[in-house]
């Protein structure tokens, strides 16, 4: 979820993704199972592995000059599960961590529903201009779309949410030298699988057409 909440406020979207999939995903994995060949036990080499995702995280925020409601609530669970390992000392506790922020990101996603879901917030984030004003028409003018936005969004939410559970009794079940490969293999199982479901439900829901006969309304508006 950090992955697609600071893509939109980056100017090439795409690079934005493969920054933080480098950051959040590969980085951490290089350095853990590096550190292990070196002979740096579990626990140190994931607390050193988890270093580029807290600084890049710290970086992004002190960069934007403020925190929203999801960054701060994922920071502090970041830095207090850090801590905690400090007194409880148990590499099991750091695997588990992660699968506690995913939790914490799939609730969020879950509480937007109450208003304007993540999707649709997504979506506006990574375009500009007309484009955008489409997407804040459909949402404003067609119940349909609305519709189609809820769904896709509380899939997203219980996914991330299922996916955590299973992080969590992965991190307390698997050899401990395994698990941060199987987490990073699962993220991108879910992300892969919730990425074509939602590209297939909303082309089955005709949004595109949406958008784009929106498009055609706004456009006829300014003649």
């Amino acid at each position: 979820m950090a992955i697609a909440a600071q893509t939109g406020r980056t100017a090439d979207p795409r690079k934005a993704v493969v920054i933080n999939l480098g950051v959040n995903l590969v980085a951490p994995l290089a350095l853990f199972y590096g550190l292990r060949a070196a002979g740096v036990d579990q626990w140190l080499a994931l607390m050193l592995g988890g270093v580029p995702p807290t600084v890049h995280a710290l970086h992004t925020a002190f960069a934007r000059r403020r925190l929203d409601g999801l960054a701060l609530f994922t920071l502090s669970i970041l830095i207090g599960s850090v801590a905690t390992s400090f007194v409880v000392g148990s590499p099991r506790f750091l695997l588990a961590k992660d699968g506690w922020m995913t939790a914490v990101a799939g609730a969020w996603i879950l509480v937007t529903l109450r208003k304007t879901p993540f999707l649709q917030q997504f979506m506006q984030s990574l375009t500009s201009g007309e484009v955008r004003q489409r997407f804040t028409a459909c949402w404003s003018d067609s119940p349909s779309y609305r519709h189609a936005m809820r769904v896709a969004t509380a899939v997203w939410g219980v996914g991330l949410v299922l996916d955590a559970g299973i992080r969590v009794l992965l991190a307390y079940s698997l050899p401990v030298d395994q698990v941060p490969l199987v987490n990073t293999l699962q993220y991108i199982a879910v992300y892969t699988l919730l990425q074509i479901f939602t590209q297939r439900y909303l082309r089955s829901k005709s949004l595109r057409d949406k958008v784009l006969a929106e498009s055609g309304q706004l456009m006829g508006g300014k003649r």
